[in-house]
């Protein structure tokens, strides 16, 4: 009996996979607007009632994909937050999005920004507490949710403008814009 369910749990993580990553595709190709249901689960190759079985919306299947993705991120740099050195969180944040600068870039520009920020903003919360420092200068969820809304931002500009900006050069930015001022304490120099 066990091994029934193991088949079915593989095969319904499988085709949340191909859904996500025929929603990723898509992204990549058009706004968030003009992509139907219909085109979804004709690039994940599976049947239309079959997306209904896993997720309600296309807005739902979009939340699943962005809750992935940044949490990712989120597990990729805080580790590395430390005060005093949280250059090297800004360096794995952008090393992050660089690699996957196609999908940040659909994400941005298809509106989704708006729920990007929300979920990063509840995902810092979640895990981020017990790795910011913050000398009780500043309320926590203020430097949650203004550090959420200047990454974003950051990010995307950086986005447009990435030939211009190494990863090396945003993250400095990044870290002296955002980081140091939110999670050290220190004032940009």
């Amino acid at each position: 009996m066990t091994e029934g369910l193991v088949k079915i749990d593989a095969r319904m993580q499988r085709t949340q996979e191909a859904l996500r990553v025929g929603m990723l595709v898509l992204l990549e190709r058009s706004a968030l607007a003009d992509i139907s249901i219909r085109d979804i689960v004709a690039e994940a190759g599976i049947g239309y009632a079959t997306f209904f079985r896993h997720y309600a919306s296309k807005n739902e299947l979009l939340q699943a994909v962005i809750t992935d993705e940044i949490e990712q991120l989120v597990d990729l740099s805080l580790p590395v937050l430390r005060p005093g050195d949280s250059l090297e969180s800004s360096l794995a944040l952008f090393h992050h999005v660089d690699e996957h600068r196609a999908l940040w870039s659909a994400l941005l520009t298809g509106g989704a920004a708006g729920t990007i920020r929300e979920e990063f903003a509840r995902i810092a919360r979640d895990r981020g507490p017990s790795r910011i420092h913050l000398d009780g200068w500043l309320p926590l969820d203020l430097g949650v949710a203004y550090g959420v809304a200047a990454t974003v931002e950051i990010i995307a500009w950086w986005l447009r403008n990435r030939d211009d900006f190494s990863v090396e050069r945003i993250a400095a930015v990044h870290d002296r814009l955002v980081l140091r001022p939110t999670v050290t304490g220190a004032t940009p120099a």
